[in-house]
C-alpha cells in the first residue's frame, strides 16, 4: 500500500509541476504586449532602430540595467544596431564593430565619436544610418541634438556617400522618407505618423515623416493628417483610417496634455479601444507635440485598451516593439 501512495504522490507533483510550465511559459506566448508598459525597478527600455527587408528603419524595444548611466546607454544604444548583433528578419543599419569611443552630453547636445568601423555600413542607406543615429539619440530627455565625431573631426557631411549632415542635427531631419523632392518641400511641414507594418506574422509600429501643407504646429491640422491614409506603395497599414476613426471635436491642449475626441469607431464591442488604432494614434500625437500626457475621449469617457474612465496616458510610458531577437 505505501508503494502505491508514494506512485500517486509523483504522479501528482509531476501534474503539478507540468501544469504550472504550461501556464507560466505558453500563455505568455499568446499575450500582446500593449505600448503603454510601465518601467520596472530593475530594468528600463532603451530604443534602437534597425532595417526590414524593405529597408524601412523599424523602432524596436531592448531592456537595459535601471542604473545604467547616460553615456553608457548611448554606447549600448550604438552597439545594438551594429549588423553583427541584429538578427531574424531584420539588419543592423550599422557596419559590424561599429562603437563609441567617447561620448559628451552638454546642453542638450550629444557628442558621439565613432570608431573606425563606423564607414563600414552600406553606401545606399547612408540616410537610414543618419536617421537611426539621430532618432536613437534624442530618445533621450537630455539630449535634442546631436554631433557626429569620425577621426576624432566634426562631421559635415557621412563619410561614404557623402550625405550632407544637418547643423544641427535633430528629429526635424525626419525618419523613413518614402516620399520623393518636389517643388513643395520649401512650402510644407513634415510631421510623423505611426502605421503599422506586418513582419513575418508579427505587427510592428514604423514612424513615418509626412509633409503636410499648413501649419505644422497647429493642432487640427496635424490630427487631421495622422487620420488620414498611407501611401499605397510604402506596404504600411493605417488603422486610423482603415477603422474610419475620425474626431469628432477640435483637439486642445491643457497644460502639458493633449486631449482628442474621437468617434465610436475606436472602439471594441466591449467599449475598450480597438488596439493597433488607439496605439496608432496616441504614438503619433505623443511625437508631434510637447506634451506628457495624450487623454483620448469618446463622447464623455475617457478610453483606452482598459476600459472607459482611466487616466491619461503619459508619453514617457510609451514602448513598444519588443526586441524579437
Amino acid at each position: 500500500m505505501k508503494k502505491y501512495r508514494k506512485q500517486v504522490a509523483c504522479l501528482f507533483g509531476a501534474i503539478a509541476v507540468l501544469s504550472y510550465l504550461s501556464i507560466h511559459y505558453f500563455s505568455m506566448d499568446d499575450k500582446k504586449e500593449s505600448i503603454t508598459v510601465m518601467e520596472e525597478d530593475d530594468y528600463k527600455r532603451l530604443q534602437i532602430y534597425v532595417l526590414d527587408q524593405d529597408n524601412t528603419l523599424i523602432p524596436m524595444d531592448k531592456k537595459i540595467a535601471s542604473d545604467t548611466a547616460l553615456e553608457e546607454q548611448l554606447k549600448q544604444m550604438i552597439s545594438a544596431m551594429c549588423a553583427d548583433r541584429v538578427k531574424g528578419d531584420f539588419t543592423g543599419v550599422l557596419g559590424k564593430g561599429t562603437a563609441l569611443t567617447k561620448v559628451k552630453v552638454e546642453n542638450g547636445m550629444a557628442s558621439l565619436y565613432f570608431n573606425e568601423s563606423f564607414a563600414t555600413y552600406e553606401k545606399e542607406q547612408e540616410l537610414q544610418v543618419l536617421e537611426a543615429i539621430t532618432w536613437a539619440a534624442t530618445q533621450f530627455n537630455e539630449v535634442s541634438q546631436v554631433q557626429l565625431y569620425y577621426h576624432d573631426e566634426l562631421l559635415h557631411e557621412m563619410p561614404l556617400d557623402h550625405t550632407p549632415i544637418p547643423d544641427p542635427l535633430d528629429r526635424s531631419l525626419g525618419i523613413n522618407h518614402f516620399e520623393s523632392a518636389s517643388a513643395s518641400l520649401n512650402s510644407s511641414h513634415s510631421i510623423i505618423v505611426y502605421y503599422v507594418k506586418q513582419i513575418d506574422g508579427n505587427d510592428y509600429f514604423v514612424p513615418k515623416s509626412k509633409r503636410i501643407s499648413g501649419n505644422g504646429n497647429d493642432l487640427e491640422t496635424v490630427v487631421k493628417e495622422v487620420l488620414k491614409d498611407v501611401s499605397v506603395s510604402s506596404e504600411l497599414s493605417a488603422p486610423l483610417y482603415q477603422e474610419q476613426i475620425a474626431a469628432t471635436e477640435l483637439p486642445k491642449q491643457e497644460n502639458q496634455t493633449l486631449i482628442v475626441n474621437m468617434n465610436h469607431a475606436l472602439l471594441n464591442d466591449e467599449r475598450t479601444a480597438k488596439q493597433s488604432a488607439y496605439e496608432a494614434l496616441i504614438l503619433s500625437l505623443a511625437n508631434n507635440f510637447k506634451v506628457d500626457e495624450v487623454k483620448v475621449y469618446v463622447e464623455d469617457n475617457v478610453v483606452s485598451l482598459h476600459g472607459s474612465n482611466e487616466e491619461a496616458v503619459s508619453v514617457s510610458s510609451l514602448h513598444y516593439n519588443p526586441i524579437p531577437f
